[in-house]
């Protein structure tokens, strides 16, 4: 019944733009009832496992560094995907407001549970008191640590941060050797791309070049019906590409077809959660009949 009642009198006792935990809720004479309820309408959110903040709070590197710091040990070092997360990756996927960031930290004083993961100075960076992995040391443990599909993703996005360059991060493949999904990460690394515009696209690529297809560029923009149209991929010298669901219009798909292009539209969680051959079949069938319109 307390439920019905302004809840606003009670968020105002809580810091607005800094993160906190229920030990802070309680010393301002909330109990974690009260916190809870302030959660369920919608006036805090949980940050990480142990970690609040009023809905308003600013979403920066900051302020996510601040809310690992309260719940990381000072000897530890925040890597892999909270560590992407405090560079400004999230990899939730679209659930977010019922996942909580995972904490993934390991010691700096001994190396982690598979005994591999040595990290030099130079790997780490230190942001807002709190010890992290930088963006480029992120993206090659991910990239060997994460499944294939979503360590793309993450490699992918980790280079639009553009903390780092493409070459910089072939150039640190050596001193990878003997660490777990080394052989994963020798294969990605060649193909990671900040063109893409989240995970579907880089599982979209992925699965795309272990098909029977040419090359695509990714991100590609085309002049269709007098404006340009952004393909997921694409192929310019054959005028084929594909595009996500949703992020291109019914108009520019009619504009597209007629200046000659063939488009295939998938659905971003089919890309992400069904068997690939399924749709990469699809895609070289309609690759092979525009070859056949163009030779034809």
């Amino acid at each position: 019944m307390d439920e019905t009642l302004d809840l606003r009198p009670l968020a105002s006792r809580l810091p607005l733009d800094r993160p906190f935990t229920p030990g802070t809720a309680r010393a301002a004479g909330l109990e974690r009832s009260a916190l809870d309820r302030l959660h369920r309408a919608g006036l805090v959110r949980r940050v990480l496992r142990g970690v609040y903040a009023a809905n308003r709070a600013p979403d920066t590197v900051a302020f996510r560094a601040a809310a690992a710091a309260l719940v990381v040990r000072r000897d530890s070092v925040v890597v892999d995907r909270t560590a992407a997360w405090i560079h400004g990756v999230d990899l939730r996927g679209s659930s977010l407001t019922d996942a909580l960031v995972p904490l993934d930290r390991v010691s700096r004083s001994r190396r982690d549970s598979a005994g591999t993961r040595q990290l030099t100075p130079r790997d780490v960076v230190l942001v807002e008191g709190v010890h992290v992995t930088t963006p480029l040391r992120t993206a090659l443990d991910l990239g060997r640590l994460l499944p294939a599909g979503r360590a793309l993703g993450a490699m992918d996005a980790l280079l639009g941060t553009g903390s780092f360059t493409h070459t910089q991060l072939l150039a640190e493949l050596p001193r990878m050797t003997g660490c777990p999904g080394v052989g994963q990460l020798r294969v990605l690394a060649p193909q990671v791309d900040a063109r893409a515009d989240g995970l579907a696209e880089s599982v979209l690529r992925l699965h795309w070049n272990e098909a029977r297809l040419p090359t695509p560029v990714p991100g590609l923009t085309v002049v269709a019906g007098g404006r340009l149209v952004r393909l997921a991929l694409g192929v310019d010298r054959r005028q084929f590409g594909a595009v996500l669901l949703g992020r291109v219009s019914a108009d520019d798909l009619v504009a597209l077809e007629g200046a000659g292009w063939r488009v295939v539209v998938l659905p971003g969680e089919r890309v992400l959660s069904s068997d690939p051959v399924s749709w990469t079949k699809h895609l070289e069938r309609e690759f092979h009949q525009q070859l056949l319109a163009q030779t034809g």
